[in-house]
């Protein structure tokens, strides 16, 4: 009788997985070379993983969950924390893990631009970053249509300066493009706040 799946062990393996990535590519993964550098069986990885499209999309949906602990609760965030829960996503990505991780990231969404069947997980994850950020301008009092516009615009420009660190590591001048983003953001929503109140 085949013993029962563990959730808690594919759990533990992904971590691991991700780990062993750190400094190799998507593109050079295969099961055996991940078994062999795991010092697993194939099998195991097959038994929790099934195919390898269906490993690598667990290894994207797991690289995307590494903010989840961050992301905040029900309430509506006032501006300051939400100035404050960005600064924290943000210089997570500056740590060695998550700019590998980032890079994976790009990796796949990369690969999905040209794939015959897009897994979808980077544009997924990307248009739910949009939306949250959408949403909160909507409930500070912005337009639909002009929250939808600075949402993404805000999230595009902030992967923008996440991918300059991925590819040239200057931790000192990408810190300071996105405080810049950050200043701008907030200073045109300060701007606009008077006569949003004044819909109201």
């Amino acid at each position: 009788m085949a013993r029962p799946p563990r959730p808690e062990r594919k759990t533990e393996l992904l971590e691991q997985i991700l780990d062993f990535l750190l400094d190799k590519t998507l593109a050079d993964l295969t099961f055996r070379s991940l078994a062999d550098g795991l010092g697993i069986s194939s099998y195991v990885l097959v038994y929790h993983f099934g195919n390898r499209e269906q490993l690598v999309s667990e290894i994207i949906r797991g690289i995307e969950s590494r903010f989840d602990r961050q992301r905040p609760g029900a309430g509506h965030l006032g501006l300051d924390e939400l100035v404050l829960w960005a600064r924290g996503v943000f210089t997570q990505s500056l740590e060695y893990r998550g700019r590998q991780l980032q890079r994976l990231e790009f990796e796949a969404a990369v690969q999905d631009a040209v794939a015959e069947r897009p897994r979808g997980n980077s544009v997924a994850g990307y248009l739910r970053w949009c939306d949250f950020l959408s949403s909160w301008l909507e409930e500070e009092g912005c337009p639909a249509d002009d929250a939808a516009v600075r949402g993404r615009t805000f999230v595009a420009s902030a992967m923008g300066i996440v991918y300059d660190y991925v590819i040239c590591g200057d931790r000192e001048a990408v810190t300071a493009s996105f405080e810049m983003l950050v200043d701008v953001f907030v200073r045109q929503l300060e701007a606009t706040r008077p006569s949003l109140e004044g819909r109201a």
